[in-house]
């Protein structure tokens, strides 16, 4: 079973090396805490981060959690925290665990799931993470990247974010700026794997659905930063007309 550690937030790295410390191996399987990526926007360039998903909270796997919690009581400054209300062991239910299973990666990372908009804030597609639980979704904030979710924690109803990516992000070199978690992460981010089936290519056929061109049909001629070069037929002739790349569709839906 799963077992949430509430702590001090900032504290959560010192409560894990303290109870891996204390306890025997083979009371738990696991102990750690949870993380996710998020994209982070400055000077038109996009970062990942790498943050506490749940700050002041920990996790702890254990098939005898009443030998944990006496073993930890034991200790002076795990009793003490316990005193004074700065530490709480408490079980997770199943809809819960099922959350954080599908959720974490062997690494306890939520990792960051690609979005497709139509243009006008519409999300007609997803991958990675978040697209399981796109019904819990109560608002998308797409200059910032993230997604808010609705979701049950220790039986009261929480929100929190999980960061996404865009199409214009995939087609830049990405870096990892802060990462709070210890492991050591690659210099350059790997999109969601299957992203680059609907990132935008020279040649696709693509519709307009949004500005003044909305509705024209045509054919990408170059990408650019944040724009693309379509061609369209207009008075009997094609003509390269640019726009930006959030007001075109692939596979429209």
């Amino acid at each position: 079973m799963w077992y949430v550690l509430q702590t001090m937030t900032g504290k959560e790295e010192e409560l894990i090396r303290m109870i891996k410390r204390i306890l025997s191996p083979e009371l738990y399987t696991d102990c750690f805490i949870a993380y996710y990526e998020r994209v982070w926007r400055k000077q038109q360039q996009s970062i990942v981060h790498v943050e506490r998903l749940f700050p002041g909270y920990a996790f702890i796997v254990s098939e005898q959690p009443e030998e944990v919690f006496l073993q930890l009581k034991h200790v002076p400054a795990m009793s003490k925290m316990m005193a004074d209300g700065e530490f709480t062991f408490l079980p997770l239910d199943s809809e819960e665990e099922a959350f954080l299973q599908d959720m974490l990666g062997h690494d306890h990372i939520v990792r960051l799931s690609y979005v497709a908009t139509d243009g006008r804030g519409h999300v007609y597609r997803a991958s990675g993470p978040l697209e399981a639980y796109m019904p819990q979704v109560v608002r998308f904030q797409f200059k910032k990247r993230y997604a808010i979710i609705r979701l049950k924690l220790l039986g009261m109803e929480k929100t929190v974010a999980l960061g996404i990516i865009l199409n214009e992000d995939i087609r830049q070199e990405i870096l990892y700026g802060k990462v709070e978690t210890p492991l050591k992460m690659p210099e350059c981010y790997k999109p969601p794997q299957g992203s680059e089936d609907f990132a935008f290519a020279v040649g696709d056929q693509v519709k307009v659905i949004s500005g003044a061109l909305e509705n024209m049909m045509g054919v990408i001629w170059k990408i650019k930063k944040s724009t693309v070069e379509i061609g369209i037929r207009l008075f009997g002739q094609d003509m390269a007309m640019e726009v930006p790349i959030e007001f075109i569709c692939r596979n429209f839906l």
